[in-house]
């Protein structure tokens, strides 16, 4: 049993899956992905042709449907008219016959009790289809009679026929009536009644046959008919002979219902005998209140309205072939200079520019022309700028040979120059150490006491040797990062503690500008990783940067602040600030903002480049923000420690 469920599991999931398989490949037909690349694929010709059997196929089955449609509703139009028609004219003959019927049983009867027994009367009652008049006294006692012709049995009623009788006639208070059909003698028949003055009854059976004559005459189609029914619903006359036979009651169809209530119309409904829907039109006999219909099977005239669209579906079809042919002629006809045209694109496209389009087909439209011969004096222009882009080329590989020899010769002056300035420095480095070492010894007076003159040139030259040893330390921390050779011994540092130290070295050169330097921030534990020197090195930079363009007497503000993932440096002055136009100059090579001032504050315009690029190498940013005559605040940010 487990085996079995085991098999039916992987049925079903394979069913399953090929379902999945199967919608996946519809929805990919019909995804804009796989129109977009279908588009891209399909030739003109079979677009042109699509597009324009997809608009004439469309009015031609709009033409199709229109004449399905309105075939149809015109034979029900039909049929509300002409069936009517007929209904009526039959419901006029059989008043006519109801009418002289009477006149004629008056006639006979002649409101007294004893009939004309004539010879003339006995032919008419043949006539009329009567059996016999009689009158009956209360006792239902023959009192008089006239025979009719030997076809019709001349036996009395039945006491249920007679009480019938008898009742129609009262109900009638003397005038002539004709009772529902009933059955008299083993067969249908009416019967003329009358009640008399002296209280006799006289009547007479009346055989329908000539109603059902009158109804046989009318047929049209397959099963289209007649039919008469009495004033209660039951059949008097129809094709269906067991229905007229026992004079079947159809008063609980709609279609009878409505004609012994004394209306006219057309109606669609259900016929049993028929087993199909039918329509009809139907009205009523007022004389009697019978009810009389033209009825037809539905489904024939569906028929011949299929017939009428046979023949559109005909029309359509040569309508659609030949919109096909010219179709196809005419898509034909438009994708032939579009094919020359892009023969010899393609054969431009290979380096032919001698191609062109001469030949195009007869019929060719205006536009397509134009697009030819401006295709052919695109091809003439192409060729000459190609030959002018060769000679170019030619040229510019001359030249570019040229500039190729002058950027190696470039390059090599470029590593001359930085040698040079590496050596010149570090040979500047030694003996400015012993300059600097020997006026630092002399400028302390502990050789001896310096006149005022010669103390005075001393402390001038001590503070140039600073700066010129400032200067070539920055001309050897640009060539090592020229060249990539500035190394770094990456470390966790506290930074906290380096901007304490950092802050608390830089005051005697803050002392020197009149400015005091405020830290704040630090009393947090703060680590970064970086290399010690190097971050030293920035700060005081930004320290005396900010010290040099302070306004004497004024303060420094240092803040550390920490952050999340990183940590803040801020180091604001109140100078003479940093104008817009210079913003780009700030961090770049040898850059002084001001030169005039420069000059007088004194520095080299290396520093605020070196140390964004040492900032840089520590995954960190070196910005600012400024507003002159008021201050500057350079921010550096560092990412913090992490393991």
């Amino acid at each position: 049993m487990s085996y079995f469920m085991q098999v039916y599991g992987r049925k079903k999931n394979q069913n399953a899956q090929q379902k999945t398989n199967v919608f996946k490949s519809i929805s990919y037909l019909f995804s804009p992905k796989y129109l977009k690349n279908l588009m891209a694929r399909i030739k003109l010709q079979y677009l042109t042709f699509a597009m324009m059997m997809v608009l004439s196929i469309g009015p031609i089955i709009g033409f199709y449907k229109w004449v399905e449609q309105s075939s149809y509703n015109k034979e029900i139009a039909y049929v509300d008219e002409n069936h009517l028609i007929i209904a009526k004219n039959l419901s006029a003959a059989l008043s006519r016959y109801v009418t002289d019927m009477k006149s004629f049983f008056a006639l006979a009867v002649n409101g007294g009790n004893h009939l004309d027994v004539s010879h003339n009367l006995q032919v008419a009652l043949a006539n009329f289809n009567l059996c016999y008049i009689s009158i009956l006294n209360g006792n239902n006692e023959i009192v008089s009679r006239i025979e009719g012709d030997n076809s019709h049995k001349r036996d009395m009623p039945s006491k249920e026929a007679l009480e019938n009788i008898r009742q129609t006639a009262i109900a009638a208070n003397g005038k002539i009536a004709v009772t529902g059909i009933l059955n008299h003698l083993g067969s249908p028949h009416l019967f003329v009644v009358q009640a008399l003055p002296s209280g006799d009854l006289a009547f007479a059976p009346w055989s329908p046959n000539y109603i059902v004559k009158l109804q046989k005459s009318i047929a049209f189609g397959e099963r289209g008919h007649s039919m008469v029914v009495d004033h209660d619903g039951r059949v008097i006359a129809h094709p269906n002979a067991k229905w007229q036979a026992i004079s079947k009651d159809a008063s609980k169809l709609s279609v009878v219902q409505a004609m012994i209530t004394q209306n006219t119309g057309v109606m669609q409904f259900y016929s049993p005998p028929m087993q199909a829907d039918m329509i009809a039109g139907y009205t009523f006999v007022p004389e009697t209140g019978w009810g009389v219909m033209v009825p037809q099977p539905i489904s024939e005239l569906a028929d011949r309205a299929k017939d009428v669209e046979s023949a559109a579906m005909i029309i359509a079809l040569v309508g659609i072939s030949l919109v096909g042919l010219l179709s196809w002629w005419f898509s034909t006809l438009l994708s032939r200079p579009f094919s020359a045209i892009v023969g010899s694109a393609e054969a431009v496209a290979s380096g032919d520019f001698d191609t062109r389009v001469d030949k195009l087909p007869v019929i060719t439209p205006v536009e397509i022309k134009l697009m030819a011969a401006a295709f052919n004096k695109m091809v003439d222009e192409l060729k000459e700028k190609t030959y002018r882009l060769q000679q170019a080329v030619v040229n510019a590989e001359e030249i570019s040979q040229e500039r190729a020899e002058l950027l190696k010769k470039a390059n090599e002056a470029n590593v001359m120059k930085s040698q040079f300035v590496s050596i010149v420095s570090h040979e500047l480095r030694t003996p400015l150490t012993s300059i600097k070492g020997s006026l630092d010894l002399l400028n302390s007076e502990c050789l001896g006491t310096l006149p005022t003159k010669s103390k005075k040139l001393v402390e001038i030259s001590v503070k140039n040797c600073s700066r010129l040893s400032i200067l070539i330390n920055d001309l050897l921390d640009i060539g090592m990062l020229d060249d990539g050779t500035m190394r770094y011994d990456m470390g966790k540092q506290n930074l906290a503690s380096l901007l304490t130290e950092t802050v608390e070295a830089s005051q005697s050169y803050g002392d020197l500008h009149g400015v005091t330097y405020k830290l704040s921030g630090t009393d947090q534990q703060s680590f970064v990783k970086g290399d010690r020197s190097r971050l030293i090195q920035v700060m005081l930079n930004l320290l005396s940067n900010a010290a040099k363009f302070s306004k004497p007497d004024s303060n420094v503000e240092v803040e550390l602040i920490i952050g999340k993932s990183n940590a803040r440096v801020l180091v604001t002055d109140h100078g003479v600030g940093i104008p817009e136009n210079a913003r780009k100059r700030v961090f770049g090579k040898f850059s002084q903002v001001d030169a005039s001032n420069q000059r007088n504050i004194g520095g080299s315009g290396l520093g605020l480049f070196i140390s964004k690029m040492i900032t840089e190498k520590h995954k960190g940013t070196l910005s600012y923000t400024s507003e002159v005559n008021v201050g500057t605040t350079f921010e550096m940010t560092l990412p913090l420690y992490s393991v």
